[in-house]
């Protein structure tokens, strides 16, 4: 199958969503995302991305758990565009996949 960096982004935006479970994922979120990580998609991403795949994702369903949990601290019901950045950060410190390998 071939991959396309908006169908590996759409993926991205499930497995997110997933980690968050029932807080409310904003358009800014998404908006964040896609400004963070669809530059890192390249061509050996989209080549590999079958074997990547797995492991890729688990990660942002790790930053979905991560913020769902942060706004939840913080007595909110949903999640802040500007919340992405601080929680990639502090995923990406311990992933060593590409997109989320802390660039």
């Amino acid at each position: 199958m071939d991959y396309t960096p908006d169908g590996i982004m759409a993926q991205v935006y499930v497995a997110f969503g997933q980690g968050t479970g029932t807080v409310r994922v904003s358009q800014d979120v998404c908006t964040a995302l896609r400004d963070r990580y669809y530059s890192r998609i390249d061509d050996a991403a989209l080549k590999n991305w079958e074997t990547l795949a797995s492991q890729v994702l688990e990660r942002f369903r790790a930053l979905g758990r991560l913020m769902a949990l942060n706004a939840g601290m913080a007595g909110r019901t949903n999640l802040a565009g500007k919340d992405v950045e601080t929680a990639a950060r502090q995923v990406e410190l311990e992933s060593k996949t590409p997109l989320c390998n802390g660039v």
